[in-house]
């Protein structure tokens, strides 16, 4: 008899959406912040609707991050 294999589940996927991960958050016009980010209050990750540079950064990483332009 064969023996049944196990199947692996996927993981959800994140996204940068206040549904889906709790530190995005709306902030109007088609902008998000994300609040988790370290060493900084907050970060935009998506700007009028299209992702910026900083979109999915929770995914990465935390050495591989690249460095945040400061206004």
């Amino acid at each position: 008899m064969r023996k049944k294999k196990r199947m692996k589940r996927r993981p959800v996927p994140k996204l940068c959406d206040p549904g889906m991960c709790d530190h995005c958050t709306y902030a109007g016009e088609g902008d998000f912040l994300c609040d988790d980010y370290p060493g900084e209050a907050y970060v935009v990750v998506m700007s009028d609707w299209e992702p910026t540079e900083n979109y999915l950064h929770c995914l990465r990483r935390h050495g591989a991050k690249g460095e945040v332009a400061k206004p």
